[in-house]
């Protein structure tokens, strides 16, 4: 046989011997309780409560809800009480006996008995009591907090009508950028218009469409394509309505019917090839998604050779030349 085979019988062994021990180990004595009998002092006859009763009433209120049976006189005990009674009043001749216990300990006993009995009835039903009066306490404190005083002067609240600074510095802070923007400051546009080919287009299908191709809602309530990085404003976008030319309006715009769509790249412009190429990319992406058409600023239809004659103008525009193309 392998030496590790009779480790492993060895350590099995030990184990099972352990368990045995366990199990036949006598249980440790109960812990005294407020079951006990009362002892009481013979010289004061006033009961003796032993510490650990005292402690078990004190943390009465925290252990309210646990049960526990509470102490009461048994049947047997009323028995010995009458029959000591009886005896006593049989033999009062006779000399008492050292050791015995007469019938009136034994009442006594039994009065301090109910006595602890009612006190810790009294305080579980404290214990018990005090959520309810701490909710109802929460209850009314509440309802205080939210009864208004009818007799409190209420202020009243007039429409403002007055200048505000901080308004008009918003109001002259984007008119400023509006100023100094690409667009106001041009000296020359070449534009495209989109018209579609049922002469109208829903709000809702105008701005799902800008979105799709990078186009941004910004200053002078156009649409803008700005360069790769973002630093740079390559073309912008207005909607043409019976009046030329306007501005979006996003509050109602997706209730609003657009005719078309003008692109227009403000001249000069330090990236003019990138900025013309993408916009006669787009709008041409443009126009199929919405069954349209694509027209240069004169109104004639965008063919190949006018798209050559407007890229060379704007690639060689210089200021002060004509627009004539």
């Amino acid at each position: 046989m392998e030496v590790t085979t009779i480790v492993g019988i060895v350590i099995a062994v030990i184990i099972m011997l352990f368990g045995l021990r366990l199990l036949f180990k006598k249980p440790a004595d109960a812990a005294p309780s407020l079951d006990s009998e009362l002892h009481v002092n013979t010289d004061s006859q006033q009961p003796v409560i032993p510490r650990h009763v005292r402690d078990q009433l004190q943390s009465a209120n925290e252990a309210s809800s646990l049960e526990r049976v509470e102490p009461t006189l048994n049947e047997k005990t009323l028995e010995q009480a009458k029959a000591s009674q009886q005896a006593e009043v049989k033999t009062e001749a006779a000399p008492p006996v050292e050791g015995a216990v007469s019938a009136s300990e034994v009442l006594a006993k039994s009065e301090l008995k109910a006595e602890a009995t009612a006190s810790v009835e009294e305080t579980k039903s404290a214990a018990s009591s005090e959520p309810a009066q701490q909710a109802e306490r929460a209850e009314d404190k509440a309802s205080a907090e939210f009864n208004l005083n009818s007799n409190i002067d209420k202020a009243e609240i007039s429409d403002f009508e007055d200048e505000s600074s901080i308004l008009d510095e918003h109001l002259h802070e984007q008119q400023r950028v509006d100023e100094a923007s690409a667009l106001s400051t041009a000296a020359e546009f070449v534009a495209l218009n989109v018209y579609p080919e049922r002469r109208v287009l829903s709000g809702e299908k105008t701005l799902k469409v800008l979105l799709k191709y990078g186009l941004r809602f910004g200053e002078m309530a156009c649409f803008h394509r700005y360069s790769e990085d973002g630093s740079k404003l390559l073309f912008s976008v207005l909607q043409i309505t019976d009046e030329g030319a306007s501005g979006f309006d996003l509050e109602t715009l997706s209730t609003e019917q657009v005719k078309g769509l003008a692109f227009f790249l403000a001249l000069p412009h330090s990236d003019v090839q990138n900025a013309f190429d993408t916009m006669d990319s787009l709008s041409r992406l443009i126009a199929r998604e919405v069954d349209g058409t694509v027209y240069d600023q004169n109104n004639q239809e965008f063919t190949p050779q006018l798209r050559e004659q407007w890229r060379h103008f704007a690639i060689d525009y210089r200021v002060g030349q004509s627009t004539e193309v």
